[in-house]
């Protein structure tokens, strides 16, 4: 036996049972009678002719609200709306003249087919249908807008989860070339930066899986990539950074602010051939992160290289920023004398 949908269930019940004082009372308008005259006895045939409303609804709802989907069936489903509203029909006078009255009012004839009685029959079931399918349809329409939701949030996790693994082999990609120019000199520095690479690539390998983590951490790993990255530099290089945090567990999401840094040494200490210096600065105060980096350039350097060319570098942080802070950071490259500076600002705020 299949589960059944209780809430649905009792959902339904509500509704019903909603619907036949409220109707009750409408029968008592329309009959220009007082509630406290005819109230019950309204309530009553309300009650007997729920049957056939329930029949006519729930028919529409399971097969013709079914076969409207399919838009080819048109005129089959129009058929079989008139035909079932028909039966409705007889079968509402059926029970009201055969059953209601004569149980409950027996001296009073009735005729099968009137025409006043025939027409407030119609009448009836056709508020009744169009009150139920209209608050079917409704609910249809938001389940549809439910699922058309989810299947965008599940489109743009399935990007920002590529955008990631573009990052991540981007980032060793790197990285390993740092170590293969340690190495190549023969560097006393080369073990202290493969403990440093495996410490960094195990913080992105598992704790950048969810999908926050504290400003502090990325913080963490900005400062063990900048000292990754000075093994590999003489005192032609120098690094400034500083931090100001007044919540250091403000979630984040992780790995935005690195590929900024990796850059800064890409294009001020790999980029330049005399000193160079990098200037790094996060802030975070009242939910509001400002993170800025400034670095020394060639004066041939444009904004434009600041990306690289199998688009991994500016675009990427540029779509994630778009998904994952829509509306809420701010980002600004501009070229300052013989600095290039990249400027991010970010509203943390969770809405």
């Amino acid at each position: 036996m299949p589960n059944l949908n209780w809430t649905r269930i009792a959902l339904h019940v509500i509704f019903w049972l909603t619907y036949l004082p409220i109707n009750a009372v409408l029968s008592c308008i329309l009959r220009g009678r007082t509630l406290e005259e005819e109230f019950f006895p309204a309530l009553v045939g309300e009650a007997y002719s729920l049957p056939v409303k329930l029949l006519l609804v729930y028919f529409v709802f399971y097969y013709v609200i079914p076969l409207y989907l399919e838009r080819s069936k048109i005129w089959q489903l129009v058929g079989l709306l008139l035909l079932s509203f028909l039966v409705a029909t007889v079968l509402y006078r059926i029970e009201i003249v055969w059953v209601y009255f004569p149980l409950n009012h027996p001296n009073v004839s009735v005729s099968l087919f009137s025409f006043k009685g025939t027409l407030l029959t119609v009448f009836d079931l056709f508020i009744t249908l169009a009150a139920a399918v209209t608050i079917k349809l409704l609910r249809m329409h938001y389940k549809s807008l439910e699922f058309e939701q989810e299947l965008i949030r599940e489109k743009l996790s399935s990007e920002l989860n590529f955008l990631r693994a573009q990052t991540n082999p981007h980032f060793l990609f790197n990285t390993l070339n740092n170590l293969y120019v340690l190495a190549r000199k023969k560097s006393d520095k080369t073990a202290d930066a493969i403990m440093m690479l495996s410490k960094i690539m195990r913080f992105v390998l598992y704790e950048c899986r969810a999908p926050r983590i504290a400003v502090s951490d990325e913080a963490k790993v900005v400062q063990d990539y900048i000292e990754l990255e000075k093994l590999r530099y003489n005192q032609r290089l120098k690094v400034h950074y500083d931090e100001e945090l007044d919540k250091p567990h403000t979630p984040i999401a992780p790995l935005l602010l690195l590929p900024f840094v990796e850059n800064s040494f890409k294009h001020g200490a790999s980029g330049t051939t005399g000193d160079a210096a990098i200037y790094i600065k996060l802030v975070l105060r009242d939910n509001e992160l400002v993170f800025s980096v400034k670095n020394t350039v060639d004066k041939d350097f444009e904004a434009t290289s600041w990306d690289n060319s199998n688009g991994i570098g500016l675009k990427n942080v540029q779509r994630q920023l778009d998904l994952l802070y829509p509306e809420q950071y701010e980002l600004r490259l501009e070229r300052e004398n013989d600095f290039f500076k990249a400027d991010l600002k970010i509203n943390l705020d969770e809405t």
